[in-house]
């Protein structure tokens, strides 16, 4: 019995536990009828009429679908006559747009085993259909012009019309890419200065476009004007001329320039506007702005042969002066407009005399001295020099003024005639001039200080004069006269006027002639001369002597020590090199800071040559 209840207990027990799972198979079953009817949303997709679209399971679901066994899946469109399923696998599914809807669901239905447990899934994609071919109807842009510097860019922008076009796809294109040019998404390069046409063109085929006029300014400060320093000039062969540019603005970016000549067998030109004559003839010379901009300058050039000297013409040809003494001889070379006028100067006895580049001499000894000027074609004047030993005796006081009486001759007819004028003698720089003759202020007419004395230091003296010594009278123009010097012992003309002072003071001048000139405004010369009065023993009596200085007759104390030269009282002194060039002239007791050399030392009518070391 109690066997038989046992068996009774494990039957009951078994139907218990077969209850139970029945139960729970029908609550799984229930479970998943109800997933079967309830689909979530997986996703969206948009397919035009005629196209495909591919939808597909999310990473996780395949990664699930991987480990499973036993699997058995759908996809299906809820309406075939909107969307159509074309083709599928497990994880995706191609679509098909048959008519335009703005939603037709496609599921995706599935069941699988995984870790011995059934399982389920079902969700669905809303799928879009739009009408096929929606051409675009307009394009714009956001400018439609713009100016630009070259090297910066702009973004252009286009806008498609309608908003549901099929393709809203554009091209861009440049119609100078050398002045700008445009990339795939409108950015405007700006390449040099110039003007170009940016089309953006709808990629459709419809054909509609919009376009950007594009003006490229350059960066760059173009010249606007060149001018030289000469426009015209006037050379002769063999001599240079530097041209010099100025550009302008000054804020040019590029400067510099280029020269040409038209005619380079006349004129060449360097690359830096020198320009060299070549032969006679006429040039034009170029000057020409490098940055294009065209601009350009010129300059006249006219070139002519060298004109070669043909006769030099000294201020004196004989002269005399006393040791220590200096004098200026200046030299004109004919024609005036010789090419090359350069002179050289030198003494045949420089221990007479000798002279400086700029025709001073300057008397070192007695004796005499060719001084001798020369061009550079070889043509050579001389002046016969006569240096007198300094005299060592006293000096005679001639300052003073003199009523001079005379008696001349005038020739046409022959007739003789009494004159008397004034003659006034004083120191000037402590050399004694005559100032005054003829009643003419002499210092107005002779711009080296009249007429200068010459001490012999026997009672006479001499005075150098000019080969024409011109004397004018005071406020006239004419008549102008000429003053000549005859020696009658040379029976010749002579360049010194010696005056003799006699026991009563008074003055005897040598025999001299006066000629007159007139200008002649047309010629621009002096005509009409003629020798018009003869003089003949001269006295000069002299009448006072008030205001008028003294020459000194104390020989001065000149002493020489470490450069410098020292005297035994403050006075007027005059230094020149051995050459002739003054270096020191002035009130002073000492002169100092001298270089090592030989020196002329001027004090009045004494002078001493020192040699400084």
């Amino acid at each position: 019995m109690n066997k038989i209840l046992s068996r009774t207990g494990v039957y009951m027990r078994i139907r218990k536990t077969s209850m139970r799972g029945f139960l729970l198979m029908t609550l799984f079953a229930f479970i998943f009828a109800l997933k079967m009817n309830a689909s979530a949303k997986a996703g969206e997709a948009t397919v035009y009429e005629g196209g495909t679209v591919t939808i597909s399971l999310a990473d996780t679901y395949k990664r699930t679908l991987m480990r499973s066994k036993n699997i058995s899946y759908q996809w299906y469109s809820e309406n075939g006559s909107c969307a159509s399923v074309v083709s599928s696998t497990m994880y995706y599914a191609t679509v098909r747009g048959v008519r335009a809807t703005p939603s037709c669901k496609v599921y995706f239905r599935c069941s699988y085993v995984i870790d011995g447990f059934y399982r389920t899934m079902d969700f669905y994609y809303d799928i879009t259909v739009k009408a096929s071919n929606v051409s675009v109807t307009n394009v714009s842009l956001n400018r439609s012009s713009v100016e630009m510097k070259e090297g910066s860019t702009f973004q252009l922008t286009a806008s498609v019309y309608p908003n549901n076009a099929t393709n809203r796809r554009v091209n861009w294109s440049s119609s100078n890419n050398s002045v700008a040019t445009v990339d795939g998404y409108g950015l405007i390069q700006a390449k040099q200065a110039g003007n170009a046409t940016i089309t953006c063109r709808a990629a459709d085929g419809s054909g509609k476009y919009a376009t950007c006029y594009v003006k490229v300014e350059s960066d760059k400060v173009s010249v606007n004007a060149i001018s030289l320093n000469k426009t015209s000039a006037s050379l002769e062969v063999g001599e240079t001329l530097q041209l010099i540019a100025n550009v302008t603005p000054s804020s040019a970016t590029n400067k510099s320039v280029e020269w040409s000549s038209n005619s380079n067998s006349v004129a060449t030109v360097s690359s830096s506007g020198l320009i060299s004559a070549r032969s006679a003839g006429t040039a034009i010379i170029t000057c020409k702005a490098k940055d294009g901009s065209g601009k350009t300058a010129t300059c006249y050039v006219t070139v002519k042969e060298k004109v070669a000297p043909t006769a030099i013409v000294l201020s004196q040809t004989k002269a005399v002066i006393v040791e220590g003494e200096t004098l200026q001889l200046n030299a004109t070379v004919q024609p005036a407009n010789a090419s090359d006028k350069s002179l050289s100067w030198m003494s045949d006895n420089t221990n007479v005399a000798t002279v400086g580049a700029n025709g001073l001499v300057v008397a070192k000894s007695a004796g005499t001295a060719n001084i001798i000027v020369t061009t550079a074609n070889h043509l050579a004047a001389v002046c016969q020099l006569t240096v007198k030993a300094k005299s060592q005796g006293v000096k005679t006081d001639w300052c003073g003024r003199y009523r001079v009486k005379s008696k001349h001759v005038e020739n046409n007819p022959t007739r003789e005639y009494p004159d008397e004028f004034e003659m006034v003698i004083e120191e000037k720089d402590s050399v004694p001039c005559i100032t005054t003759f003829f009643g003419e202020n002499l210092l107005r007419v002779f711009s080296d200080g009249a007429l200068k004395l010459h001490d012999n230091g026997n009672g006479t003296a001499t005075v150098d004069l000019k080969e024409n010594s011109l004397l004018r009278y005071t406020g006239r123009q004419d008549p102008l006269y000429e003053l000549r010097v005859f020696d009658d012992a040379a029976d010749d003309w002579a360049l010194t006027w010696e005056l003799k002072k006699n026991e009563d003071g008074s003055l005897s001048l040598s025999t001299f002639y006066v000629a007159s000139f007139t200008w002649s405004a047309t010629e621009e010369k002096w005509t009409n001369g003629k020798l018009e009065a003869m003089y003949y023993n001269v006295t000069a009596e002299r009448i006072e002597s008030t205001g008028v200085k003294a020459v000194e007759t104390e020989r001065p104390e000149i002493n020489v020590t470490h450069g410098s030269l020292r005297l035994g009282k403050e006075m007027n002194v005059s230094v020149y090199k051995d050459s002739g060039v003054l270096v020191y002239s002035g009130k002073t007791s000492v002169v100092e800071n001298l270089p090592n050399g030989i020196y002329i030392v001027r004090i009045g009518n004494y002078a001493q040559k020192v040699f400084v070391k």
